[in-house]
């Protein structure tokens, strides 16, 4: 039978966590999202402690850990420091890819750097007429000697104003085969003919991370900025993939944790018709409805933390896990609305924002489309 109960040390390190947030960001982050004033003390507190790191090798300055702490640790930094859990689950795909696939100096620049405290690398994927088709990808790549000129844009490019650099995916034109043609290249931001441009967004509207469109006018770098193999960069994609749905799966639980304790404790204090409503049935319904939905999703994460960690298949699993929870989170959240009512919708309560800036979830990181796209022709073949 599978245990999926922490071990002594995996609560401390979540406590130490939850206790260094707390500290740096008493009131979660919320003053962070009406300044739109990213908490640079408070990422650099995490990195101090080691907590940025988790996961990575202990030469960059990290420190190895298994999938399953490092899902715990990103939903409890999501918990508790919402303005610092983008950075960190940008982190987890990005620096991976570097730690796995770069070269000595390009780890030594810019993970040794996160580790210390500096932003995480953006990932420049997305394009404004290829979203869910990677493949069809326009922004190219020409050699001029052993410079490679760069010539597109990105878009939807989360971070992009605030990394020092972005792992830019581009087409070498002269290769037929799309999935082939894919190379990874660090570009940092101050490159002579790179534009970043912040995009308005739903939700998130002061949130002290950027969504944005990079654009790149013969974008010259030199081919020591490439990230791992020239020509391998869809496949690059996909080696990180697990981490970056773990951070997609934790993040999502952790709002519907918070918005369901929100709505909880709200029912056991609001009176109406003489009693609290928690009191009423129809209102039992959604807490009981909400503690379900958030059960079932921790199983999925804890069994897809389990799977990686014990090098299982978990094609099928990912698709799924993202796809539930993405779904889920938003249902969770609309009752929570429903039971908090009127301040819900009025005033500044917190699950309020987090009803307009969750509906990103269903389409960032792989829309609900796609995930069905790709999972279900897989659980078919198991029948054939």
């Amino acid at each position: 039978m599978v245990d999926f109960t922490l071990t002594d040390e995996q609560e401390l390190l979540m406590e130490g966590i939850k206790e260094c947030l707390e500290r740096e960001l008493p009131d979660g982050g919320e003053s962070c999202y009406k300044t739109g004033e990213f908490p640079w003390k408070a990422w650099q507190a995490l990195a101090d402690n080691g907590f940025v790191g988790l996961g990575l090798p202990e030469e960059v300055g990290g420190t190895p850990c298994d999938m399953l702490t490092l899902a715990m640790a990103n939903l409890t930094i999501s918990r508790y420091g919402g303005p610092v859990a983008s950075f960190y689950s940008m982190g987890i795909p990005t620096m991976f890819d570097l730690c796995e696939f770069g070269t000595q100096e390009q780890i030594d620049k810019y993970v040794k750097d996160y580790v210390q405290g500096g932003p995480p690398l953006a990932l420049g994927i997305s394009e404004p007429g290829t979203g869910s088709d990677v493949a069809g990808m326009q922004t190219s790549y020409v050699w001029d000697g052993d410079t490679a000129v760069i010539n597109g844009g990105k878009h939807y490019t989360t971070c992009g104003a605030e990394a020092k650099a972005i792992i830019v995916m581009a087409r070498d034109p002269q290769v037929e085969n799309l999935h082939q043609a894919g190379t990874m290249f660090i570009v940092d931001v101050d490159t002579p003919g790179v534009r970043i441009n912040k995009l308005p967004k739903m939700g998130h509207t002061d949130q002290p991370t950027s969504i944005c469109e990079v654009f790149l006018s013969d974008v010259r770098v030199p081919r020591s900025t490439i990230l791992g193999v020239e020509h391998n960069g869809f496949m690059q994609t996909m080696a990180n993939f697990a981490r970056e749905r773990i951070a997609n799966v934790s993040g999502v639980i952790a709002t519907a944790i918070n918005a369901f304790e929100d709505a909880a404790a709200y029912a056991n204090q609001r009176v109406q018709f003489g009693q609290p409503i928690g009191r009423f049935q129809l209102i039992q319904e959604k807490i009981v409805n909400m503690a379900i939905k958030i059960d079932n999703m921790m199983n999925m994460l804890y069994k897809l933390a389990w799977k990686i960690d014990t090098n299982q298949n978990i094609r099928i699993d990912t698709g799924l896990a993202k796809l539930y929870c993405s779904r889920t989170v938003c249902e969770v959240l609309d009752d929570a609305i429903q039971v908090l009512a009127g301040i819900g919708i009025v005033g500044e309560h917190r699950v309020a924002r987090y009803y307009i800036d969750t509906r990103a979830c269903r389409i960032a990181g792989g829309t609900d489309e796609v995930m069905i796209f790709n999972t279900a022709p897989q659980i078919l073949k198991r029948y054939r």
